[in-house]
């Protein structure tokens, strides 16, 4: 690996990461509008997923008393199963559809965030959970993009900033563990993939520092649509790629 992937990586892995800390999720889809064009698909998700992994433990360590197990349980639930069957799907699909779709689960996310966020109202019930849950194991499975759905859910009934990101990340801990030990299972998590989680280590490290900072400060709002006006472009170069 060249110093320009390298600084590449690490810069995207820290931007995603601020994102990551003040929303509670948007690691994935930073990384991997950058990421496939630096190395194999596969590889891409492992590592953005140890990355996610180990923001989300960080972060719970201090937090973990705000989870709302009560939420996030259906979430859980069917997220878990969904994104192991999808890591299963993935194995041996082409590399090419797989660039093409996350391109275009990108432009969607984008779309959505930068016009329809705020404006969505999803009652806090274990049926949409279950809903929300699927789709966002499903997507973190293929794509290692699953915040939205799961987001969406929990923006609607938890009843503070603490309390929506620290169920978030607990949900995302399970879901990267899982998803983990399934590509693990399945030969996709090398010694090379955890090299390169390792080299990250840093930048991750980094990114919490700096997102906990601004935690508190920031608008959460205007930031993430800043973030998906660049995924709608980064979508756009994935899908005509």
């Amino acid at each position: 690996m060249n110093v320009l992937t390298l600084a590449l990586l690490m810069s995207s892995a820290a931007a995603g990461g601020i994102i990551n800390t003040v929303c509670g999720f948007g690691l994935g889809a930073v990384a991997m509008s950058v990421w496939p064009y630096l190395m194999p698909y596969m590889q891409s998700v492992s590592v953005v997923t140890l990355c996610g992994l180990t923001i989300d433990l960080l972060l719970l360590s201090n937090t973990y008393r705000f989870i709302s197990w009560k939420k996030l349980t259906p979430c859980l639930i069917c997220g878990m199963l969904f994104s192991s069957l999808s890591v299963y799907l993935s194995v041996g699909a082409a590399e090419k559809a797989l660039v093409r779709s996350l391109g275009v689960i990108l432009i969607a996310l984008g779309i959505y965030s930068v016009f329809f966020s705020g404006r969505t109202r999803i009652k806090a019930s274990p049926f949409n959970g279950c809903i929300a849950g699927a789709l966002a194991g499903a997507f973190s499975g293929l794509f290692s993009v699953g915040g939205p759905p799961v987001a969406i859910y929990l923006l609607a009934g938890t009843d503070s900033n603490s309390e929506y990101r620290a169920t978030l990340n607990a949900y995302f801990c399970f879901i990267n563990v899982s998803t983990t030990w399934a590509r693990w299972r399945n030969g996709i998590i090398t010694a090379q993939v955890l090299q390169v989680w390792l080299l990250l280590a840093g930048a991750v490290g980094l990114s919490i520092f700096v997102g906990n900072k601004v935690f508190y400060k920031l608008n959460g709002a205007k930031l993430r649509k800043i973030v998906y006006a660049y995924l709608i472009f980064s979508g756009a170069l994935l899908l005509f790629r």
